[in-house]
C-alpha cells in the first residue's frame, strides 16, 4: 500500500478493514440466520471506526453490554404490559427515559435506551419480545466480534508502529526546541510557532497512544505508554522554564554554564529521535542547580537551574520509558 499510494496508506487500511468487516459481518449474520443481519454490519463498521480514535475493544464491549440490558429490559416491559397502543407508548416512554437518565455518564448504557425501544416497539409483530431480544442481541454480537478480529487481524501492527514513528518525531522536535531555547537565535514569533508545533506533536503522540489495541493482559503496556505521553509533557514544561532564563535580556553572557549542560540534553533527544541507546544524563553540578551560589537574585540563572534540574529527571524518566516501550 505505501509502494501504491505513500500518502494514502492509511486511508487504504482504514477501507479495507471497514469493507471486509462488513462483508464478514453480513455473511455471518445471514449464516446464522438472523432476521436482520444489517445491524451486525451497523456494528461491525461502528467498531471499526472506534479504531481511528482507540478504544476498539471498549466500545465492542459497551455495544454488547447495552444491546443485552436494553434487551432484558425491554423484553420483560413488553411482556407485562397491557395491550393497547397508548399503554405501547407508555412503555416505551417509561423504558427509553430511565434508560437514557442511567446511561448518563455511563457508555456503556448508551445503546441500551436504543436496544429497548427496538424491543418494545417491534413485540407486537410475529417474532415476540423474546425473539426480537434474542435476536437483536445476536445480531450485535456477531458485528462487535467481526469489528475487533477485522482490527486485530488486519494490519494489527500498524498502530504500534506509527506509535514508535510518532514518538521519535516528538523526541527530534523537542531537542529542535532546545537547542534553539538555549542558543536565544529565536525572537517571539518564531518562539511561538515552535512551541506550538512540538505541541501539535505531543498532541498527536496522544493520539496514536490510545490508538493502539491492547488485548486483555496487557494493561501494563498501555500504561506506560500513556504514561511516555506525560512525560513528553514534563519535558516541554522544563523546555518553557529554561526558556525563560535564556529569554531574559543578556541572559544569554553568563548562562553558558547552563547552556553546555543543557546541550547533552539535546544529544539524548536527537539520540531517541534515531531510536539509538541512550545513557541516562548524569546529575548537574550542585553550583548550577543553586543558580550559580550568586546570592543577586539573578531571575535567569534561577530559571536556568530550576529548568535543568527538571530537564535532567524528565528526561531521564523519558529514557527508561522508551527502553521499557522498546523504542530504541
Amino acid at each position: 500500500m505505501r509502494a501504491l499510494s505513500p500518502r494514502r496508506a492509511a486511508e487504504v487500511r482504514a477501507a479495507l478493514q471497514m469493507a471486509v468487516g462488513a462483508v464478514v459481518a453480513f455473511y455471518l449474520a445471514t449464516a446464522f440466520k438472523l432476521p436482520h443481519p444489517y445491524w451486525s454490519v451497523i456494528s461491525a463498521i461502528v467498531v471499526i471506526q472506534a479504531s481511528v480514535g482507540g478504544g476498539v475493544l471498549t466500545v465492542a464491549r459497551d455495544r454488547a453490554v447495552g444491546t443485552l440490558v436494553g434487551a432484558m429490559i425491554g423484553g420483560a416491559a413488553a411482556f407485562v404490559r397491557p395491550e393497547g397502543v397508548n399503554w405501547m407508548m407508555a412503555t416505551l416512554a417509561a423504558c427509553t427515559a430511565g434508560l437514557a437518565f442511567f446511561a448518563t455518564g455511563r457508555p456503556w448504557l448508551k445503546v441500551a435506551p436504543v436496544t429497548a425501544a427496538i424491543v418494545i416497539a417491534g413485540a407486537a409483530g410475529p417474532e415476540g419480545p423474546a425473539q426480537l431480544a434474542l435476536d437483536r442481541v445476536l445480531e450485535i454480537l456477531v458485528g462487535s466480534g467481526v469489528g475487533v478480529v477485522s482490527i486485530l487481524l488486519l494490519f494489527p501492527r500498524h498502530a504500534r508502529q506509527t506509535f514508535r514513528l510518532q514518538a521519535r518525531e516528538a523526541a527530534a522536535k523537542a531537542a529542535e526546541v532546545l537547542e534553539l531555547v538555549i542558543r536565544g537565535e529565536a525572537d517571539v514569533a518564531e518562539r511561538l510557532k515552535i512551541h506550538a508545533d512540538l505541541k501539535k506533536r505531543l498532541d498527536a503522540l496522544g493520539q496514536a497512544a490510545s490508538n493502539v489495541i491492547d488485548l486483555p493482559g496487557a494493561q501494563k503496556e498501555t500504561a506506560d505508554r500513556a504514561a511516555l505521553v506525560r512525560t513528553f509533557w514534563r519535558v516541554r514544561s522544563d523546555i518553557v522554564i529554561l526558556g525563560r532564563g535564556f529569554q531574559a535580556k543578556g541572559a544569554l553572557e553568563h548562562l553558558g554554564p547552563w547552556a553546555l549542560a543543557a546541550t547533552a540534553a539535546v544529544e539524548r533527544l536527537q539520540g531517541l529521535s534515531r531510536g539509538q541507546a541512550v545513557e541516562a544524563l548524569d546529575d548537574p553540578d550542585p553550583a548550577l542547580k543553586l543558580g550559580g551560589g550568586e546570592p543577586d537574585g539573578d531571575l535567569a540563572r534561577g530559571a536556568a537551574a530550576i529548568g535543568l534540574v527538571h530537564m535532567h529527571r524528565d528526561l531521564n524518566d523519558l529514557i527508561a520509558r522508551f527502553r521499557d516501550l522498546h523504542l530504541i
